[in-house]
């Protein structure tokens, strides 16, 4: 008798925790936030606030790759995610994801994702760029960020 009513009262929290689990969706994407933007030779900067997000005149970033840290306020369709040249439809880049870490709030619950990539220099032109990162919500909707004035000088051949 001991055994079926343990077996019970497991049964019962699992049954509790999946529906509770199944209960909430995950949080529509309402927001890209660039955060940080680096490169090889260059310390990180953090990427300016205010729209259009244009990093301050005379920073140059030098090296093979440029990293981007950015905030995903919700979560993003990961399949839609593109870094790209100019506007929200340009030319997408070539990119490896580092890192992706959960963002919770207070109550440790996720309400988003930062994710850390790698974009090579040799994806980018050599003048400034202005970079978009786009998504799609996964409960549909796009969402989009800019980086503005990035300038990046190649290392020299060793």
């Amino acid at each position: 008798m001991r055994k079926i009513l343990c077996f019970l009262v497991a049964a019962t929290a699992f049954l509790c925790t999946l529906q509770a689990a199944q209960a909430a969706a995950a949080p529509a994407l309402t927001r890209i936030v660039p955060g940080a933007i680096w490169s090889e030779e260059t310390s990180g900067i953090d990427v300016p606030e205010e729209y259009p997000h244009r990093l301050p005149a005379g920073i140059v970033f030098r090296g093979e790759n440029l990293y981007i840290k950015t905030y995903f306020i919700g979560y993003p369709a990961w399949a839609s995610l593109a870094y790209r040249v100019g506007t929200e439809t340009g030319r997408a880049l070539d990119y490896a994801e580092l890192s992706r870490v959960p963002l919770t709030d207070n109550d440790r619950i996720v309400i988003g994702y930062v994710q850390t990539v790698m974009i090579p220099f040799r994806a980018l032109g050599a003048a400034e760029d202005d970079l978009c990162i786009t998504a799609d919500g996964a409960q549909g909707g796009s969402r989009f960020a800019y980086i503005c004035g990035i300038c990046t000088e190649r290392a020299a051949a060793r």
